[in-house]
């Protein structure tokens, strides 16, 4: 779907746009052609096509594995 979706507020979403479940895309955001927004994602800017966008605030994917695994590996070393 290009262009205008007719959603509050005029979210434009690209073409080849997924957006998974539960996400929450705020108004007057543009979303670029074959991008992707993760479920449960919170989309607060425009996001340039060919993102990945994950978590709430959306940050881009490889920002948001990089901080899961530096709190993963404080996790396991906490254990020890």
């Amino acid at each position: 779907m290009a262009g205008n979706s007719g959603l509050a507020g005029s979210v434009t979403l690209g073409n080849g746009v997924i957006i998974g479940g539960s996400a929450s895309i705020k108004d007057h955001t543009t979303i670029g052609d074959g991008a992707i927004v993760g479920a449960g994602s919170g989309v607060t800017c425009d996001i340039e096509a060919g993102k990945t966008m994950l978590g709430y605030p959306a940050v881009e994917a490889r920002d948001a594995l990089k901080q899961w695994a530096i709190l993963k590996r404080l996790v396991c070393d906490s254990k020890k």
